[in-house]
């Protein structure tokens, strides 16, 4: 088979003539930011997920550190997430002040493992959960959701890989189970904006909180104005330029331009998700005989978003090393990720809380293993069978 004609990267973004457009028409109103665009793609993404409200910002990152703040985590305070995750997932409670704790994942679906989390939550008092939907399949919401209720703690779903997915029938980021769901828009997403994020919630008081602290802490609603004397006129009338800080707040804020994309690649979310499904089916079914990769699963109750495909590689028997299979494929033109070094590991872990190798061993297990393969939704079925020839004929022990 020749030699694929572009690079294949792990995941990219899928832009159209109908995403320049609707960018382009914003580029030539009077407002590029803080305008019209930014409340109506937000409107339009609560209605998709089914959650009553959703706050744009600035990425995925400034929406776990919002949703932190949001519920008054601080000094004091221990936040939990898997091990398997991105380091913004873990590195939000930091930025609070909080403590980081981590759990091991469940060796199935590589989203946080319930016995672990059982584990922990007996001998320690944990104030919040930061739930990761591993590549893009949804944990298991409903047992997290009745230790919740037991241990009484509050749940942050990390839904930056998993939009568009289901979980007993309930669309991510409806918050059914959870207090809020944060998103990702960066390119390899299954929608992007450039760069930014989102956070769902149901509750209205920590909607408005939200709103607040994306903007500096600054509101102009005259019915909260601290002081009085210069807010108003003498006639009781509030004055057109005043505005307060009460609180300390961010520049978190998403433009027009960004969300004018979002809003229209928000139309194409299905349609991205199927295509990211037909991918992963046909991968599945072309590496169903290699006795040396174990595909990724899918549970019944979910559907999975697939932003991620990740294999796992039995390289002790194949007899190469990660690194050397990387190289090969990307001499093919076929773009490889280690997604992720367990978050424990990472130098400022390790020496902040004095974490070891061994300690969540299901965690290790999978890194020591995984490599994600190129997936994404203008990814070609003759591109897909190339990968799934390449790397059938690398990883192989004839």
């Amino acid at each position: 088979m020749k030699k694929s004609k572009r690079f294949l990267p792990y995941g990219r973004q899928s832009i159209d003539q109908s995403d320049i457009k609707k960018v382009s028409r914003v580029l030539k109103n009077d407002f590029i930011t803080q305008g019209p665009n930014v409340k109506n793609f937000e409107i339009k993404f609560a209605k998709y997920v089914g959650a009553k409200y959703a706050v744009a910002c600035s990425n995925g990152t400034a929406a776990l550190h919002l949703s932190c703040l949001a519920l008054n985590l601080g000094p004091g305070k221990k936040l939990l997430t898997s091990t398997i995750t991105f380091v913004a997932s873990a590195n939000c409670a930091q930025y609070v002040g909080a403590e980081t704790l981590f759990a091991d994942i469940d060796p199935s679906t590589f989203c946080i493992s319930i016995e672990s989390l059982k584990k922990i939550l007996i001998k320690k008092k944990v104030d919040a959960v930061v739930v990761v939907h591993m590549s893009g399949h949804p944990a298991n919401l409903q047992e997290i959701y009745k230790l919740k209720k037991k241990y009484d703690f509050h749940v942050i779903e990390d839904a930056c890989h998993a939009l568009g997915g289901f979980y007993k029938n309930t669309k991510i980021g409806s918050c059914k189970y959870s207090d809020l769901s944060t998103f990702s828009f960066h390119p390899i997403k299954s929608i992007t904006t450039g760069e930014g994020g989102m956070i769902t919630t149901n509750n209205k008081n920590t909607y408005k909180k939200l709103l607040n602290l994306r903007s500096h802490g600054i509101h102009k609603n005259t019915n909260d104005f601290y002081n009085k004397k210069i807010a108003f006129d003498k006639k009781g009338n509030p004055n057109m330029w005043y505005y307060e800080m009460n609180e300390l707040g961010y520049n978190y804020r998403i433009t027009d331009i960004q969300s004018a994309l979002g809003e229209s690649q928000l139309k194409k979310i299905n349609k991205f998700i199927n295509l990211r499904r037909k991918v992963a089916k046909i991968y599945n079914e072309g590496f169903a005989k290699n006795d040396l990769i174990e595909t990724p699963i899918e549970n019944s109750d979910v559907k999975h978003a697939y932003h991620l495909y990740t294999i796992l590689i039995n390289f002790k028997k194949l007899g190469k090393s990660r690194n050397e299979i990387m190289k090969v494929l990307k001499k093919n033109n076929i773009g490889t990720q280690v997604l992720y070094i367990p978050v424990h590991l990472q130098p400022y872990y390790l020496k902040k809380y004095g974490f070891k190798r061994g300690q969540f061993p299901f965690a290790e297990k999978y890194y020591d293993r995984c490599l994600s393969l190129p997936i994404f939704a203008n990814l070609k079925k003759n591109e897909v069978n190339y990968v799934i020839n390449k790397v059938n004929s690398i990883i192989s022990t004839k």
